[in-house]
């Protein structure tokens, strides 16, 4: 089983991933990698997405997970408002996976948001991002589809695609700060 490699242990997360060939999605390999990342990806309280590079594999694939494809979904806002919640229930999505992406098209139109990252914990940022972005991609059944996304998704999507760039969060954030300790 892989796991999620920490910035200072993996070299590949510096790297430009590499294409998948088309013919390999259904190999062994790219689906047993596919597997191993929404096992680790479930079992993150906060992750929303996980890119190969992530766990030292230079491929140009990432996950989202259901959860952030439901939150994108409804149209939540980033942070809760108030301290009131309405309880409604949500079908959970199942995670969605992203082989050799490519964006089409982005806006102009940048907002500022608070983001984070499985490879650098304990750090969070401020990073401006487009809030609209469209990606084309191929599924884990070799099947080419086209995926477009606002506000919160469209954040994902970025940072995912930077990963697979090899840019970290922490290069663009225009504010960085440490992880607040919990209060006992």
């Amino acid at each position: 089983m892989r796991k999620i490699i920490p910035e200072k242990e993996n070299p590949v997360l510096r790297q430009k991933a590499k294409d998948v060939p088309i013919a390999d999605i259904g190999s062994t390999h790219v689906q047993k990698l596919i597997s191993d990342m929404k096992t680790l990806l479930a079992k993150e309280g906060y992750g929303v997405a996980l890119a190969a590079p992530q766990v030292g594999e230079s491929l140009r694939l990432f996950i989202v997970s259901g959860r952030a494809l439901a939150r994108g979904s409804r149209n939540a806002p980033d942070e809760i408002q108030s301290t009131e919640v309405t309880p409604h229930y949500i079908e959970p999505l199942a995670d969605q996976v992203y082989i050799n992406p490519a964006v089409l098209k982005m806006s102009r139109t940048k907002k500022e948001k608070h983001e984070g990252c499985l490879s650098v914990r304990g750090k969070w940022g401020i990073i401006p991002r487009a809030e609209k972005t469209m990606l084309t991609a191929y599924d884990e059944k070799g099947e080419k589809f086209t995926r477009g996304a606002s506000g919160f998704l469209a954040h994902v999507f970025q940072h995912e695609m930077d990963h697979l760039d090899g840019i970290l969060y922490t290069d663009k954030a225009t504010d960085l700060y440490d992880d607040k300790p919990e209060e006992e």
